[in-house]
């Protein structure tokens, strides 16, 4: 299997940025992804940080990558295709569509 480089360097690169907001922050955005994905079957990670707004914001946005890796490691996710962010910062970048494992209608 050829690895992508790039996605490998993004992903290590979010591991970094989580380790700079600490494990209490990782603790709390992660329990805020697992409380969305119970609300909602389809989903972006920049609806659940719009979803939170009480969340403190990591040092870095990148934080939150690692974060939902966690939460698809440890099955509460999965990853559904691609949609355009909403967010006018990122100019409509392509993110992560995540189907939620526990959704609860």
């Amino acid at each position: 299997m050829v690895k992508n480089k790039g996605l490998e360097l993004g992903h290590n690169m979010a591991e970094i940025a989580a380790d700079h907001a600490g494990g209490y922050w990782i603790g709390i955005a992660l329990k805020a992804v697992i409380q969305y994905a119970r609300k909602k079957q389809y989903f972006t990670t920049e609806q659940v940080r719009a979803d939170n707004p009480d969340l403190p914001e990591p040092p870095d946005k990148r934080a939150w990558g690692h974060v939902i890796r966690l939460a698809k490691k440890e099955g509460y996710v999965e990853p559904s295709g691609w949609v355009r962010a909403e967010s006018l910062t990122v100019h409509g970048m392509v993110v992560t569509l995540w189907l939620s494992k526990i959704y609860r209608g």
